[in-house]
């Protein structure tokens, strides 16, 4: 089981050598170097990109992504258990949790749950949408997962996906998987990087992360997922901490932009192609409003470091909205708009 390889997490040693806790610990990694310098990094039994997904149409080059886990080595959660939010004894006060608002329904997702699963597929508000997380570059997303089909006919179709978790990184970023056709979808990237449906955006959902103490005072009979998973993890422990005082990634990104500290955290806004990060040393805790081609954003913040959390107050319709390490951000919008 790879429980054990889930709760250390993935560890960067002050060589720059990659290595992984656990059973598999003493696996070899393999970088395959290119012409131009290129380090490409690939566990060994980590995924077969070309046996196992669907390549077809792969927007991003094949040889800067990097394998580290086998798929579904971090199992993504479907359709999971909930508790109520008055009756957790198991989250502290600044734990983080996405909140989904929809419908009338709220449904919390704790990031201490998502740091062992990075997908929480379900429903709310009776619409199916996803809470996805990557630990490694910190960010957070609440997505649909409707998708519209168009066949040679031009007929549509909608089709209701579920997402894993593929064992690959992009830009140092979890890309995702559809069980569906085996496409891949980038996290950041925000759309389908292959298959059938490459190229198709991923429809955002206004993001909210904030305190559980927060969460549950705001919403003590709302629905959180619950630890009681079917999986034997330590939820208790956070295997990421490191992330935050490390000062590179486990994987070499392509291009990092330079305005900013690489691990300054902030949000990521996407307004009709402009690209723009908010640094969360930005956001007054009384808030901020930022301008988009949509229309203003209003943002909140809350916490530091690993309790950081920053709360989409009010965003028009069509602006995307991550937070995330400002490296991971710069690397998917090399054009990103700095606010600071």
């Amino acid at each position: 089981m790879m429980s054990r390889t889930l709760s250390a997490g993935w560890i960067l040693l002050a060589t720059g050598a990659l290595a992984a806790c656990g059973p598999g610990e003493g696996s070899s990694v393999q970088a395959q170097d290119s012409d131009d310098g290129w380090r490409r990094v690939q566990r060994e039994g980590s995924v077969n990109l070309r046996k196992e997904y669907d390549l077809s149409g792969l927007l991003v080059p094949e040889r800067e992504i990097h394998t580290l886990l086998a798929r579904d080595a971090i199992p993504a959660l479907t359709d999971p258990k909930f508790e109520l939010a008055r009756d957790i004894d198991w989250l502290d006060d600044d734990d983080r949790v996405i909140v989904a608002e929809i419908g009338g329904e709220v449904v919390g997702t704790p990031l201490r749950i998502l740091n062992f699963h990075e997908i929480v597929n379900m429903t709310v508000g009776g619409e199916p949408v996803a809470a996805t997380f990557c630990p490694l570059c910190d960010s957070a997303t609440l997505i649909s997962r409707r998708v519209t089909r168009t066949d040679n006919k031009g007929r549509e179709t909608e089709d209701i996906l579920e997402f894993g978790v593929s064992g690959a990184l992009y830009n140092s970023n979890v890309i995702m998987y559809d069980r569906t056709d085996k496409g891949l979808w980038s996290q950041l990237g925000m759309r389908a990087i292959s298959g059938p449906l490459a190229g198709t955006p991923l429809t955002h959902y206004p993001l909210s992360i904030v305190p559980f103490k927060e969460f549950r005072a705001q919403h003590p009979d709302a629905a959180v997922v619950s630890r009681d998973t079917g999986h034997d993890l330590r939820y208790f422990d956070d295997p990421y901490v490191w992330v935050f005082t490390s000062p590179g990634t486990i994987v070499p990104v392509r291009a990092v932009g330079e305005e900013l500290p690489m691990k300054t955290q902030g949000i990521g806004l996407l307004s009709r192609g402009e690209a723009i990060f908010v640094s969360a040393d930005a956001i007054p805790q009384d808030g901020l409003t930022i301008t988009t081609p949509d229309g203003d954003v209003e943002l909140r913040r809350a916490g530091e470091g690993a309790t950081l959390s920053i709360r989409v107050e009010r965003a028009p319709e069509g602006v995307k909205a991550a937070q995330t390490f400002y490296y991971a951000w710069s690397a998917f919008n090399p054009q990103t708009r700095v606010v600071r």
